[in-house]
Formats: C-alpha cells, structure tokens, sequence
C-alpha cells in the first residue's frame, strides 16, 4: 500500500552532517505536515542563528534531554519518522532511542514508523570478512543489528543512507599531510598508483547532496523502506580529483604517491599508539582500496526475511530528484 511520510523529526540537527539534511527537509517544509528538531537548549542559545532559520521555514523546535528518557518519548510520539545525525561521539545513544521509538503504536497507516539512523560517511558493510572488525564501524553495526531485529519483529522500518567518503573533507590534506589537497603548499597527496588506470574509483558524496538524498528518500517511501541506499555526488579515481583541482586551480600540484602497504603500516603504527586519527587512516585505507566504489554496487538493498536483496522496480523509483553533476562543479562549489 502506497503511503506517504508526513511528518519527521530530526535529531541532531545542527551539527555537521545534521545541518545540510535538516536545511534539505525545511526546504521542502510544504511536502510535509509537520516537520521539527529535537535539540539541547544550549543550541537554541548557542547556534540562535540556525534556530532562527528554521523557525522562518515552520520548523518545530522542541526542546529537551535527549538522556531523558520522558522527554525523549513525549517528543517522538507525534512523528511517523526519526532521522538521526548525531555525530560519532554520540551514536552509542542510538540503542536506546531506537527501543523508544519502536515501542511506540504503529502509524494511523497502519506501517511501522520509519528511522533513519545516522549512516552517513563509510560503506560499514563494504566486506563481510573486514568490516565487522573495523574499529570506525561498531557502533553503527552495533545499531544495524538493533534495527534489523526489531524490523524483522514488524515493529520498526529503516532506511540506511550510505554515503562513501564526504568530499568536503575527502579532498583536503589529511593523515599527516599523506594523502590529500594541500592548498596552502600547492601538494596533492593519493594513496596507489600512479598509473591512473590501476586506481579505484572512489564514491563520494557532498554534505549538501546527503541532504538531498535524504529528502528523495523520504518522498519516496515505499522504495526506501527497509533498504540500504548507496548513494554519490561523484564516482572518480583519485587522478581525476587531481586533474580537476589543478584545473580550478589554474596551477599544477606537486603531487606524491604512498603504496596501499605502506599505508597500512602507518595505520597500524596509529593504532599502536592509540592515535585519536587512526579513524582517518582506517576510512582513508578503505576508500583508497576501492572498496568505497558504488560504481560496482547496488544502489539499494532490501532487507527481507532476514537478508538483504535486489529490487530493480523499487530502486528504479528513487533519486529522480537528484540530478548528478560533474566533478568540476562539484569540487568548485566546495573549495
């Protein structure tokens, strides 16, 4: 039965990720009954200016603890979907939201109400063998697992928004200076080859264009229902993204190339030491080992009876809004 998504609540709305999904929502406040953040008064008082924003837009701003356990069920009770953004110090929380929110009546439609947890960033599952043990990914495979046991039971439905790396910060220099854009030195750091045809391709995604997505997504319900939708704003190799900042640039990088090993044995060094930038070596090792390539994925999976399958109608109807866009434009708008 075809139904429609009428009204979403958003927590943690005002942070990285949070802000361009929330924005993408308000924008289209009207295909919405009701749309609101559920946020901490210290964002009301500190970030007045995005508050402000979306009170113009007929955004709800409800305020609580989101460590309240009355509060948090009181604010959820009006919604027939939940996105998350709560950044990564925060996604062991989602656990016990999630048991709130399924502990709810179902929907007047008779669906169960719909959560999107706070996916975006890495392919989690990118390998059945690795990914289990990479250290970025617990929590979110941890909140995988809760979903997908309640959504078995009827009592939840999901939507997985899976974004590959964030090209606002993908581009720019990073894991000391290896890999990455160094505007200021005029450096362009890849992990691989220098040949560019032996290079993967690596999906990325802007914050801006996760919002999008996330709204395509909720405007189409039936086909993102219970799925994991992969999603990009370019699908480049990594001598592509050196052709087009040269080309912005109007100036040629002094660029150098780190293998895939000895990469690991930087990674590994981090972890060693308990480095607080090992999460960086571990996306950046994964993203420039091809496993960030959408390109050779499917766009959606639907979770069913336990297992995750292919659905060609279904996916065929989602992100018709989206219009993809070439890597020039998209890395103009970003530096």
């Amino acid at each position: 039965m075809s139904r429609k998504l009428s009204s979403v609540l958003i927590i943690g709305s005002s942070g990285t990720i949070g802000q361009p999904i929330t924005r993408a929502i308000a924008n289209s406040r009207a295909s919405f009954d009701r749309v609101a953040v559920f946020t901490s008064q210290n964002t009301v008082e500190n970030k007045a200016p995005f508050v402000d924003e979306l009170k113009k837009q007929d955004v709800e701003i409800i305020v609580g603890d989101i460590g309240d356990t009355v509060q948090v069920k009181s604010a959820f009770e009006g919604f027939d979907t939940l996105v998350s953004a709560l950044g990564r110090g925060a996604l062991h929380l989602q656990k016990g939201l999630i048991d709130i929110y399924a502990s709810l009546p179902k929907t007047a439609s008779g669906h169960p109400r719909r959560f999107y947890p706070s996916e975006y960033g890495t392919d989690i599952r990118y390998d059945p063998v690795t990914s289990p043990h990479e250290t970025p990914h617990q929590n979110k495979l941890r909140t995988r697992e809760h979903i997908e046991a309640l959504a078995k039971e009827g009592k939840l439905e999901f939507t997985y928004i899976v974004t590959g790396p964030f090209l606002d910060t993908f581009v720019f220099a990073r894991a000391g200076g290896a890999v990455g854009y160094d505007r200021q030195n005029g450096t362009y750091g890849i992990i691989g080859p220098e040949n560019a045809q032996e290079q993967p391709t690596i999906s990325g995604t802007t914050y801006a264009d996760t919002g999008r997505y996330v709204l395509s997504s909720l405007l189409t319900p039936d086909a993102s229902a219970n799925a994991t939708l992969r999603v990009s704003s370019v699908d480049a190799k990594p001598a592509d993204f050196l052709v087009a900042l040269e080309k912005l640039g109007n100036r040629q990088l002094q660029t150098s190339y780190i293998s895939l090993d000895e990469f690991k044995a930087r990674e590994a060094a981090a972890k060693e030491k308990d480095d607080p930038a090992l999460t960086i070596y571990t996306l950046s090792r994964i993203w420039y080992s091809g496993q960030s390539d959408f390109t050779r994925k499917p766009k959606a999976l639907y979770y069913r009876e336990g297992k995750e399958e292919e659905d060609a109608q279904l996916a065929g109807q989602l992100f018709k809004d989206v219009p993809k866009r070439g890597i020039d434009e998209v890395l103009k708008a970003l530096l």
